[in-house]
């Protein structure tokens, strides 16, 4: 009994942290394309749920991999330095400063593309992922809260 117990609790963890590193990465499938197909497949995402013309998407694509290209290199040149410790302080602000700049560049150019509407509805959704985005990182970084009576449940409602 007592092994059919344990092996049971080990089945039960093991399946937890498996579930748990499937859901936190591993290996995106994005991270497979290159940066055309990544621009060509953002750009007919938005075709559908924005109802883009020939030209808007023309001018989307064409910004998005500009967008993507400039991405892998500064992800690439960022990596570079982090792994080699010789990343300061001022480079990391002065790539993170980069970063938000290149997204009110891409901001404004989406601005000039779209028409009001696809703009209001787009930036919604890019405002939407952004807070989902911000409380499954806060999720994932705070620390578990402790229960103050030890190991056991507190229930104060039950009888």
């Amino acid at each position: 009994m007592k092994k059919l117990i344990g092996l049971t609790a080990i089945v039960i963890l093991f399946s937890l942290t498996v579930s748990a590193q499937g859901r936190n990465g591993g290996n995106r499938q994005g991270s497979k394309l290159t940066a055309e197909q990544k621009a060509t497949l953002q750009t007919k995402k938005m075709t559908l749920r924005l109802d883009l013309n020939a030209n808007q998407q023309k001018e989307v694509e064409k910004m998005l991999l500009q967008s993507a290209e400039e991405r892998n290199k500064k992800r690439t040149e960022y990596r570079e330095k982090k792994q080699s410790g010789e990343l300061t302080a001022d480079e990391q602000f002065t790539f993170e400063n980069d970063r938000i700049e290149r997204q009110l560049v891409h901001k404004k150019a989406m601005k000039k593309i779209l028409n009001e509407n696809q703009y209001e509805k787009w930036e919604s959704e890019i405002m939407g992922k952004m807070n989902m985005n911000r409380r499954q990182n806060a999720d994932c970084n705070s620390p578990r809260r402790s229960n103050k009576s030890g190991s056991k449940r507190n229930f104060n409602n039950r009888n």
